[in-house]
């Protein structure tokens, strides 16, 4: 009996991609997902470090639909259930990776057995993994493996059925204090590190960024502190911070070092690391196909959104590749406690998968 596709298929599919974790590498992952690529349509299958992906069409352009499979960890206090078990309750998803990115991922692989295999288009769609801790490698695998660059990619992530033209990027920075050990006793005796970097920050908290339309205020945020030294009742050596630090695309990571240079102390040592760069798609063909596309799947129109977060879209931008970003879900809910998804915009989203590769064809037809 030849198969149907239907919302039971599709509630299945996401069911079975949250039940499995990715928070860290799992083979179990990888398996499913060339499985579920090959059932529902998508053809030459590959995989490579944890990337899975497929295509369908045999055209000239090249679209690539990239989203992420793994997730961040979870830990079971505060949750109302198990975060790696698929719980659905008045219409939702709840579990670890729900909104984050297993939803639109379930989506996007289910809208391969309604895209037509077109000599017009060729789509291919990608499960990237990493993405929460190294943005870009699987666009890193992908290109390299498939010696392919698309004309067009399309980032699946949480818009709330949003389409996005944009996104901020984001620039890791450390901090560092090195004091001159004492005992703790006597700390006069010595320079505390970690006393001088707390300034550093209580200086850094006053900054005040001015927002560069179309995108919100830059951020600058600290998320991971730790000190060395040679016991516990020594005044530290060193103190560091790693700044998370969000940028506008008219920012760089010279600009951001040149105005903390300027706001703290000439003992604080300053080291840049990764650079996602923001990026910005304005009155592209590409931006008027999905938009499109977007009013005929849903018959209105949409106001253009942007990202604050940042995504795999800034490797494929700063490689001049136009990005557009859509998909399911409230981004306010990623990484939360209870994260949660409405079953009924992951099946409507299949709509957009299904028609954009269509709509961009009739740019060059």
């Amino acid at each position: 009996m030849p198969f149907k596709p239907s919302r039971k298929n599709l509630r299945k599919l996401v069911e079975n991609l949250v039940n499995i974790r990715s928070d860290k590498k799992n083979p179990a992952m990888t398996a499913f997902l060339k499985k579920a690529l090959r059932e529902n349509g998508w053809k030459n299958i590959r995989e490579h470090g944890g990337n899975v992906w497929g295509s369908i069409g045999t055209g000239k352009i090249k679209i690539l639909y990239d989203i992420h499979s793994d997730t961040i960890p979870a830990q079971k206090a505060g949750w109302r259930g198990d975060p790696f078990t698929a719980r659905f309750q008045n219409g939702r998803l709840y579990a670890r990776g729900s909104v984050d990115d297993k939803g639109p991922l379930g989506a996007a692989i289910f809208s391969g057995n309604f895209i037509k295999n077109s000599k017009d288009y060729r789509v291919y769609l990608l499960a990237s993994d990493r993405e929460e801790i190294d943005e870009g490698y699987g666009c890193r695998v992908f290109l390299r493996k498939e010696k392919v660059k698309p004309d067009f990619v399309l980032i699946s992530e949480p818009s709330d059925m949003k389409l996005i033209f944009g996104q901020r990027g984001r620039i890791e920075i450390t901090l560092t204090a090195r004091g001159i050990p004492a005992h703790g006793s006597m700390p006069e005796k010595g320079k505390n590190a970690i006393s001088m970097l707390n300034g550093a920050l209580n200086s850094l908290s006053k900054l005040k960024f001015g927002s560069v339309p179309p995108f919100t205020a830059t951020t600058v945020t600290p998320t991971v502190i730790k000190s060395e030294g040679e016991g516990k009742n020594v005044l530290p050596l060193s103190c560091s911070v790693l700044l998370d630090i969000r940028i506008n695309h008219k920012e760089s990571v010279g600009s951001l070092i040149k105005i903390l240079k300027k706001n703290l102390p000439r003992e604080i040592k300053i080291e840049a690391g990764k650079f996602c760069p923001a990026w910005l798609l304005k009155d592209h063909n590409y931006a008027i196909a999905a938009k499109k596309t977007f009013a005929q799947a849903y018959g209105k129109t949409t106001s253009p959104a942007y990202w604050k977060f940042c995504t795999n879209g800034s490797s494929y931008a700063s490689k001049g590749i136009p990005v557009i970003g859509f998909g399911p879900g409230k981004p306010q809910l990623c990484h939360k406690k209870n994260e949660n998804i409405k079953m009924s915009d992951i099946e409507r989203s299949v709509e957009f998968f299904r028609l954009l590769p269509s709509h961009i064809a009739e740019l060059t037809t």
